[in-house]
């Protein structure tokens, strides 16, 4: 059985990215290509892991740092209709914009994986389908909005 794959958030990347100064980043990316890694499988390539493509984005000025990045998201793309989605950014699309500003980049990296991870873990069964969508949860069966019936609506 497969485990669960988790989703990520991209406040949470940033705030420990700066707390620990970059070293969460480090890990975050590490863990992510091995994530991708999972979730591709099967389709006859591999995303090289982060740390060795970190040294090299250091070796060329950060080059090889958008060329991943352009793989990852083209990976994604490639594998996205394995699990019913199709995304619109291209990785050409994330680089474009990771160069004023990681920030857009890496939006768009981290929300297509979220949404791969969750039809992943729903397709191996580590998550249960919900028809109904609850924005509280005050109980078990969560909170529901009655809609009157038209019998109970009173005309004016």
């Amino acid at each position: 059985m497969k485990a669960e794959i988790k989703q990520r958030s991209l406040f949470k990347y940033y705030f420990l990215s700066i707390i620990t100064l970059g070293i969460y980043a480090l890990y975050f990316w590490s863990k992510l290509a091995k994530d991708i890694n999972t979730l591709c499988e099967g389709d006859g390539r591999k995303t090289m892991k982060y740390i060795p493509s970190f040294i090299l984005s250091l070796a060329t000025v950060f080059v090889y740092g958008f060329v991943w990045k352009y793989q990852l998201a083209e990976r994604m793309n490639f594998n996205a209709e394995r699990y019913g989605l199709k995304f619109s950014e291209s990785g050409a699309l994330v680089v474009v914009c990771s160069i004023p500003g990681l920030f857009l980049g890496h939006f768009i990296l981290i929300k297509n994986f979220n949404k791969m991870v969750a039809e992943f873990n729903k397709y191996n069964g580590l998550i249960e389908e919900t028809d109904e969508i609850s924005i509280f949860d005050d109980s078990e069966e969560g909170a529901k909005l009655e809609i009157p019936e038209d019998d109970d609506i009173i005309e004016i």
